[in-house]
C-alpha cells in the first residue's frame, strides 16, 4: 500500500530484520526497478533494506529522497549501477505542501522554528502571485541543510557537525508545471497542497522558503510525495513488505533491463554487436559504427542482452562501460 498522493496521508512500512536474505542462494540481481521509500527513513537506509533483502552486492539510488519525504525512488541493482551516470537526466514530480506562517532551519517542519507569523490578513491573490513568480524563476538557492556539497562538505553536515549553515551559489532549475489541489487553514497557518513537475536539482523545500520570502510571511515544506522519477510513477513502486515478499518466493519479474523504457537506457540509440564485433568491443577495441560522433550508445550483445555503453569518435564505437568480460 502506498500514499494517495492527493491527500498526503502518512505511510508506515515494517519490514523486520533477517539475518540471511531470501535471495542468499541466487545470483545478484542486474537492472532497475522503484522501491516506495516510506517517510522517516533515509534514501541510504532504505537501499541498504534492498540489497539485504536481494542480496545485491551492489546498488545505487537514482535521486536523492530527504528523509521526511515519500515516495518514488528509482534503483540499480548490480551491474546496472555501473551505467548510472550515462543516464539521461530525469524531471520529477511531486505532491508537496506548502505551509505559510512559519520558518525553519531546514525549510521544512521538522527544522528548529526560526520564526512564526502567522497569515492574518493574507490575500488569495497575493498568494497567487508569489507562487506564480517563485515558480518562474530560472535559479534557484539550495537550501542550507541538504546534500549538495560545497568544498567537499554537504550542507546538513556542516550544520550536524559543525553548526555553520553554508550559504550554496544559485542553481539553474525550471519548474515545468504547477497546480494547486488544496488550500486550507490551519490556526495561524495556511497549508496549501500542490503538484509541481521540475528539473533534476529543484528543492520543494527551496520552492516552500521561496514562496514565504515573498508573501513577508515565511514558509516552510509540510509533507513531501515523490510521484514519478526516470519514468517510474507511485504505481510502479513496490513498498519494502511487497519486496520482501517477492523476494521470499525467488520473483525478480519486476526487475527492468531499462532498455525499453524511454527515461533509462531506451532514451538512448543502441547497436547489436554479431559476435566478431562484440569479442573486440569486450576487450576494450574500437568497432565501426555508422552514428553521429559524440553519441552515448547502448550495447546490444550478439545473444540480445544489455553488453554495455560506447561512444562513437570518427565513426568508431569506443567501450566506455562493458557489463561483460
Amino acid at each position: 500500500m502506498v500514499e494517495d498522493p492527493g491527500t498526503l496521508q502518512g505511510h508506515v512500512e515494517t519490514v523486520l530484520p533477517c539475518s540471511r536474505s531470501p535471495l542468499a542462494t541466487m545470483s545478484s540481481p542486474d537492472g532497475f526497478f522503484a522501491v516506495f521509500k516510506p517517510r522517516g527513513l533515509s534514501s541510504a537506509k532504505t537501499l541498504n533494506v534492498v540489497k539485504q533483502l536481494l542480496a545485491a552486492e551492489k546498488a545505487g539510488f537514482l535521486g536523492t529522497l530527504d528523509v521526511q519525504a515519500a515516495g518514488v525512488l528509482p534503483v540499480a541493482l548490480g551491474s546496472a549501477t555501473r551505467l548510472i551516470p550515462f543516464l539521461p537526466s530525469s524531471d520529477k514530480e511531486y505532491v508537496g505542501e506548502l505551509v505559510l506562517g512559519m520558518s525553519t532551519v531546514t525549510d521544512d517542519m521538522d527544522g528548529e522554528i526560526i520564526d512564526r507569523k502567522g497569515v492574518a490578513g493574507l490575500g488569495d491573490m497575493d498568494v497567487k502571485t508569489a507562487m506564480d513568480s517563485v515558480a518562474a524563476q530560472e535559479t534557484q538557492v539550495p537550501p542550507h541543510v541538504s546534500a549538495k556539497r560545497l568544498g567537499g562538505v554537504r550542507g546538513y553536515s556542516a550544520v550536524r557537525k559543525e553548526g555553520r549553515l553554508i550559504d550554496f551559489a544559485p542553481t539553474p532549475v525550471s519548474v515545468r508545471s504547477f497546480t494547486v489541489l488544496q488550500d486550507r487553514l490551519d490556526g495561524e497557518l495556511r497549508r496549501i497542497v500542490f503538484r509541481m513537475l521540475v528539473t533534476p536539482g529543484f528543492y520543494v523545500r527551496g520552492f516552500c522558503r521561496d514562496v514565504g520570502a515573498a508573501l513577508g510571511c515565511g514558509a516552510c515544506m509540510g509533507r513531501l510525495l515523490r510521484t514519478r522519477a526516470y519514468g517510474f510513477g507511485v504505481g510502479d513502486t513496490l513498498s519494502l513488505a511487497k519486496l520482501r515478499r517477492m523476494a521470499e518466493s525467488h520473483d525478480l519479474s519486476f526487475v527492468t533491463t531499462g532498455q525499453e523504457r524511454k527515461d533509462l537506457l531506451g532514451a538512448l540509440p543502441h547497436v547489436s554487436l554479431d559476435g566478431r564485433n562484440w569479442n573486440a568491443f569486450v576487450h576494450g577495441v574500437s568497432v565501426e559504427c555508422g552514428l553521429m560522433d559524440e553519441t552515448v550508445i547502448s550495447v546490444i550483445r550478439p545473444d540480445g542482452q544489455l553488453g554495455g555503453v560506447g561512444t562513437v569518435r570518427a565513426g568508431r564505437l569506443y567501450p566506455r562501460k562493458v557489463l561483460d568480460r
